[in-house]
């Protein structure tokens, strides 16, 4: 049974929705891209239920002052990395539906002297080039951010407190440390990924212009 265009045009959209591309993307890097989406979604998901709920409870300190502990899980991590990579599902989210916005009204506003210069070809290429440019900095700058934060990709099960409300020597323990790096590291994979399928997707979308130069 063939497919109503109707219908055909949603399913693009929704692609497009779920990748944060537009149009001018291969299939198989918007599916990609999508798929990739709903692996961050579900990692977050379970993560946040089972192991960032309760994150603080799960790191101890051998310590007896009060303040000690929260003071050093500050230390050890100032930034969740469950709400970073949150905010960069966020951003994406933003992002994409920012694409597929200008897509819908590229395709169903009328046609008008600035409807037909922007539906060039040149001026769709560009665009397109800008929206995946913006893709790569995003995901980027979150991987960057949590390298940054984290003191690399891997936090430590021990560390050492340095608080000054704690006791001089002071070690810490997560409890959880495996198994948030396990997750973190799949964020941190699925943004390498995304870099990866949108310089993928710029060297397709370069070829037909050195082609015809």
């Amino acid at each position: 049974m063939a497919m109503s265009p109707q219908v055909f045009q949603e399913l693009e959209t929704v692609t497009c929705l779920l990748s944060g591309t537009s149009y001018l993307a291969s299939r198989l890097g918007r599916v990609s891209l999508a798929a990739l989406f709903f692996v961050r979604f579900g990692i977050l998901a379970v993560g946040g239920r089972s192991i960032w709920m309760e994150e603080e409870k799960n790191f101890m300190c051998n310590s007896t002052q009060l303040l000690c502990t929260p003071s050093c899980f500050d230390e050890f991590s100032p930034i969740s990395s469950f709400n970073l990579f949150a905010l960069q599902l966020v951003v994406l989210v933003t992002h994409a539906l920012s694409v597929t916005c200008w897509n819908r009204s590229t395709s169903q506003a009328k046609e008008t002297r600035l409807q037909a210069h922007l539906s060039r070809r040149n001026v769709q290429i560009t665009l397109h080039i800008l929206c995946l440019l913006s893709r790569i900095l995003i995901e980027g700058v979150f991987v960057f951010t949590f390298y940054k934060v984290s003191g690399g990709f891997v936090h430590p099960a021990v560390t050492h407190c340095r608080s000054h409300l704690c006791e001089r020597f002071v070690v810490c323990t997560d409890l959880n440390a495996f198994t948030k790096n396990v997750f973190s590291l799949g964020l941190c994979a699925a943004s390498v990924l995304s870099i990866i399928i949108c310089c993928s997707e710029l060297i397709i979308t370069s070829l037909p212009r050195q082609r015809a130069k």
